[in-house]
């Protein structure tokens, strides 16, 4: 690589430390410079290897069976002695031959069943950051067809790492940042459905207005000490279950929904919990989110009016007569309402049909069911 084209990767560098979703495509970057097969900037625990990670060319499964069971086997990362590890460490660049005897390594279940079926022999680590008994690296791993890594590559990522050292850490002062962006923030105020943003521990980082109205009414639904929980004890262990799903750091992330019954009321609240995807990742400080909405299934929908005519081109006369129908009004009874012919009626719904699509007044209000709840900007 020429001295242009490294310069070049090191502005991308910090441009991924102010945007984590240029993290992957600055990995294979950096794979190449150096003659590596793959790469992830991890940061994991030398107790346990547990952690984080963002993987290029990494297939994930192999991601997947890491965190599932070969973090256990990682020679890398679990050491026999970690205070004196921890005395020893420093922001080096080290090789497979560094962490240990190189003919233990190709010996090693880890090797042989996790890092060979992925054509990974030779290993480089770019240390980053030493945090007690977690540190952060760039773990790179070569064909196996190519041996060890030469003394250029190894230069190579010398020099480029101070520049990742700063870019990592910048990246994880910039993703501890509390709350929400504004984009989302400004989307969610767009909805009247009641929605709150909790990170893991159900830490509520974000509510829009139609959601502290419904919290301040103590639904089922309440606030203690910064958390979001349920006012029963079991719904509250269920809530904090479907939370701990949707932002679980193994495996795909999953949501869930549960009722909330409320005494005196007919009908229960509806939650439902989703992960919140396009987070900052995790390995960067800021923890995963989940979007809690909240449906009170006593409270009326008002009829999508702008919606409808916004996105369907429905004339003001369409738009009030699919209202009538989404309140359950049978056409005689809307045409006795607006004091038109049932004619008239008729005609006005079959304009309706034709620029929704829908072709019975069921999959009309469904429609507009979806309309008058969704999240927008989601």
């Amino acid at each position: 690589m020429s001295q242009h084209a490294e310069d070049l990767l090191v502005d991308h560098i910090y441009a991924a430390a102010l945007d984590s979703t240029r993290w992957p495509g600055v990995l294979e970057a950096i794979a190449d410079h150096v003659g590596a097969l793959q790469a992830c900037l991890t940061r994991l625990s030398h107790i346990d290897s547990s952690g984080e990670g963002i993987e290029a060319r990494i297939d994930p499964a192999s991601v997947q069976a890491f965190h599932e069971y070969y973090r256990t086997k990682n020679v890398f990362t679990l050491v026999d002695d970690l205070d004196a590890w921890r005395r020893g460490w420093r922001p080096t660049v080290v090789t497979t031959e560094d962490c240990l005897p190189i003919d233990d390594y190709y010996r090693s279940e880890y090797f042989n069943d996790f890092m060979r079926p992925q054509d990974a022999g030779a290993t480089m680590h770019i240390r980053l950051e030493l945090d007690d008994t977690t540190s952060g690296a760039i773990a790179l791993g070569r064909s196996i067809r190519k041996g060890a890594f030469e003394a250029e590559a190894l230069e190579a990522a010398r020099r480029l790492q101070p520049h990742l050292i700063r870019a990592y850490k910048l990246g994880r002062l910039l993703a501890v940042a509390p709350g929400v962006s504004t984009d989302l923030a400004r989307a969610l105020e767009g909805t009247s459905q009641a929605v709150l943003i909790v990170d893991g521990d159900a830490s509520v980082r974000h509510v829009n207005t139609a959601g502290e109205r419904l919290m301040r009414s103590r639904p089922g639904l309440t606030i203690v000490g910064g958390r979001l929980s349920a006012q029963a004890s079991d719904a509250a262990r269920r809530l904090a279950e479907l939370i701990g799903r949707a932002t679980s750091a193994a495996g795909g992330r999953q949501g869930g929904a549960l009722n909330l019954p409320r005494p005196g009321q007919r009908f229960p609240l509806a939650v439902r919990i989703s992960p919140l995807t396009g987070d900052p990742e995790p390995v960067f400080g800021r923890p995963r989110m989940a979007m809690v909405c909240v449906t009170d299934l006593e409270r009326d929908v008002p009829p999508p009016h702008d919606a409808l005519r916004t996105l369907f081109g429905l004339t003001q006369a369409e738009a009030r007569l699919a209202a009538a129908v989404f309140e359950g009004l049978s056409l005689p009874e809307a045409a006795d309402r607006f004091a038109v012919s049932i004619h008239t009626v008729r005609f006005q719904l079959a304009r309706i049909f034709d620029k929704t699509g829908v072709a019975r007044q069921a999959e009309l209000v469904k429609l507009m069911m979806r309309l008058a709840t969704d999240v927008p900007g989601i």
